[in-house]
């Protein structure tokens, strides 16, 4: 009788504590943004970010979020817990997510994830945001444009804003007459000519494989614009139809010009072969304009845009645009207080982001405490004048699963290593197992 009341006692003590745990993740949670805390209270929003931890946009909230809590008194904080590295940050929000625990705001692409999120009524509609606080208009439309699902609804807002090219080495151009490709037959003709020079084309991150799947992405994107992605996506039409076999073969045949080994190349190496006259080509976006700006100014690389096909339907100044992975707002969490720092976000971040180089999703019209460097503005007259439409990236289509059989498989398809019909198999069986999870 002695052990069983024990018993009994150990299990209330470890229910009572679980409960206390429990209670204190809800706490936490539901008094971030509790309007109605007490005056000696802190105020504490929690932002649970994917993003480099330093890096432009780190630094631009963190700033911000500082002079905000000075101007309330030292009562309001910002919180932020960062991972940088994007499948160990999906894992830990899913996991979050799964147990009640979602943070106010979080980060995260407007993917088939996010819509899941926005059908269980767990996100802000950041439009009506906007729109209700008049600040729609003072972004790109292009920026705003990416954030959308299909049916134009947005519940993520963007922090940066980007366009995408391919660098290039003028002086290995130079030595073997070569000029810049106009269509992608031209630039495929550069990739040979390179070769048989002894010359490696085109440096790629093999290691990270969005690089790769940027390349099976241009031929559809030229052709049909998003529109074939969307279908594949949705399961309406097959990898092996006429447009997914363009985009396969393109892959097999630019990718015999990538790097040696560019399976096993991360980020790193792959932008310094590039840096360093060991490649002549790498696709990269503006945002390693500070990797590329001594380079530049001294006349030893430039860039261009995805090329057309004769067949084209999207214009030259319309190529993969975007505007990163968003921030999206716990709809039960987005009172008048987080609300009220989100504005003084908005309202100071564009001219402070501008001001570290970068390229903001909000248009300036305020003049800049520091003079822009000749890059940095090219880059941004480039982004004033692109088209309506843009390459939106595959992996924001595809469903999470998709995603990981098309990238893992991209590698092997480029290298030669598997056939085209194999690759197209591998696809259309995902989609049809997970495109309507």
């Amino acid at each position: 009788m002695k052990n069983c009341n024990k018993k009994i006692i150990r299990l209330v003590l470890a229910a009572t504590m679980m409960a206390s745990i429990f209670t204190g993740c809800s706490t936490n949670k539901s008094s971030s943004s509790d309007a109605s805390a007490g005056d000696n209270d802190v105020t504490t929003i929690k932002w649970m970010a994917s993003r480099p931890v330093g890096g432009a946009i780190d630094k631009t909230v963190r700033e911000i979020a500082d002079q905000y809590s000075k101007e309330h008194g030292g009562k309001w904080k910002l919180e932020i817990e960062t991972t940088p590295d994007r499948p160990a940050y999906l894992q830990k929000l899913r996991t979050l997510i799964a147990g009640n625990q979602m943070p106010d705001i979080i980060d995260i692409d407007a993917d088939p994830y996010c819509k899941d999120l926005v059908q269980k009524g767990m996100l802000t509609d950041v439009k009506k945001y906007l729109k209700d606080q008049n600040f729609y208009d003072k972004y790109y439309p292009t920026a705003l444009k990416y954030q959308e699902f299909e049916d134009g609804s947005m519940y993520t807002l963007p922090l940066e804003y980007h366009e995408e090219m391919i660098w290039y080495n003028k002086e290995i151009y130079k030595k073997y007459n070569l000029n810049v490709p106009k269509t992608m037959d031209e630039f495929l003709n550069n990739c040979k000519v390179l070769e048989q020079n002894g010359v490696t084309p085109i440096s790629i991150d093999g290691i990270d494989r969005w690089p790769v799947q940027r390349y099976i992405a241009m031929i559809p994107f030229r052709l049909t614009g998003n529109q074939y992605i969307t279908s594949l996506s949705n399961g309406k039409v097959s990898m092996g139809d006429q447009t997914g076999m363009k985009a396969i073969e393109f892959t097999q045949n630019v990718g015999k010009y990538f790097n040696k080994g560019f399976a096993t190349t991360d980020y790193a190496t792959a932008q310094g072969m590039f840096l360093d006259g060991k490649a002549a080509m790498y696709y990269i976006g503006d945002w390693e304009l500070q990797a590329m700006k001594e380079e530049y100014t001294k006349g030893e690389i430039d860039y261009f845009h995805l090329p057309m096909t004769n067949d084209a339907t999207t214009k030259e100044n319309e190529f993969c645009v975007n505007s990163g992975i968003g921030m999206a707002f716990n709809a039960k969490t987005f009172d008048s207080k987080t609300k009220d720092f989100i504005n003084y976000l908005i309202e100071n971040y564009g001219k402070l982001y501008a001001e570290k180089e970068q390229m903001s999703p909000i248009k300036m019209d305020q003049s800049l405490s520091t003079q822009p460097s000749d890059l940095y503005k090219r880059i941004k007259d480039d982004m004033d004048k692109t088209g309506e439409n843009f390459l939106k990236p595959w992996d924001t289509y595809l469903d999470p699963a998709t995603n990981t059989v098309m990238q893992d498989n991209i590698l092997p398809l480029a290298s030669g290593d598997l056939k085209a019909d194999d690759f197209v198999k591998l696809i259309d069986t995902a989609i049809a197992a997970n495109s309507k999870k």
